[in-house]
């Protein structure tokens, strides 16, 4: 015999009942915390379906409105002159500027034309929009400003030592108040 013996050593046997239900924890965890995106689509109030109603027509000054046109070759014609897409929110932006709020802008796409071409005209709409209003409030924000530069200090200061007197004083009443409220319960 040898003077050491062999013992056979076996691997404790892992307990594994658990590991089922934190797997399915840990996987509703994370399906719970976790932001999924969801596609909403453009913002965009289309007209309504044609119904076969009499609409009565309305005078519309032909200085105030301007037509845009998709063709169903994708052309586009404002104002019945053809115009590329790049051209067309410099030419929305001076047209809004010229009439300012009084201007009616249609937009008529042939149902040939491609929805490529309809929603460049519509990103050239929003971004004359956008830029239109930059602009008519880019004056108003720099006189607010300067004018609340030009008002003097000492105002501020007179109203800000106001605020704090009259805080304080409040504070001095909901602690009075508190006092008495316990000294006599």
């Amino acid at each position: 015999m040898s003077m050491f013996k062999h013992r056979k050593h076996s691997v404790p046997g892992l307990n594994t009942t658990s590991t089922a239900d934190i797997s399915f924890m840990l996987l509703i965890f994370f399906l719970v915390a976790s932001s999924m995106d969801i596609d909403k689509g453009l913002s965009r109030q289309l007209p309504p379906a044609e119904h076969k109603q009499q609409q009565n027509e309305t005078e519309v000054n032909r200085q105030r409105l301007l037509e845009i046109k998709i063709t169903a070759q994708n052309q586009l014609l404002v104002d019945g002159k053809p115009m590329t897409q790049k051209q067309l929110p410099l030419s929305l932006v001076q047209f809004i500027t010229a009439r300012g709020k009084n201007h009616l802008i249609t937009l008529d796409a042939n149902p040939e034309s491609s929805y490529d071409a309809y929603f460049h005209v519509q990103n050239a709409l929003v971004t004359a929009y956008r830029t239109w209003r930059d602009r008519t409030a880019k004056p108003n924000s720099v006189a607010l400003t300067n004018n609340l530069r030009r008002s003097n200090a000492s105002n501020c200061g007179h109203f800000v030592l106001n605020g704090l007197l009259k805080l304080m004083e409040r504070r001095r009443k909901e602690v009075q108040n508190e006092y008495v409220s316990t000294s006599f319960s």
